[in-house]
């Protein structure tokens, strides 16, 4: 008989923050992009990547153009 663990997936805290701002707003990849000036390739990699791999300039660009308040997005890329 195989072992089987239950572990928990892992949840991307932050990518999951910016998904649910970005579809309550209505603001698209492409939208976002073009206030950060960057492809919108770029941007939805960026937001998809976990809390860790974030600079602080970029986090508060995002939070910027999405409407997000800093504290939120700082304790969603803690987690």
């Amino acid at each position: 008989m195989p072992k089987v663990t239950w572990m928990k997936p892992k949840v991307n805290e932050l990518a999951a923050l910016f998904s649910t701002y970005r579809k309550a707003r209505q603001i698209t990849s492409i939208q976002i992009a073009e206030k950060i000036g960057c492809t919108p390739q770029n941007a939805r990699v960026q937001m998809s990547k976990p809390g860790k791999d974030w600079n602080i300039g970029m986090l508060l660009r995002y939070c910027d153009v999405l409407g997000i308040p800093y504290e939120e997005a700082l304790s969603a890329a803690a987690k």
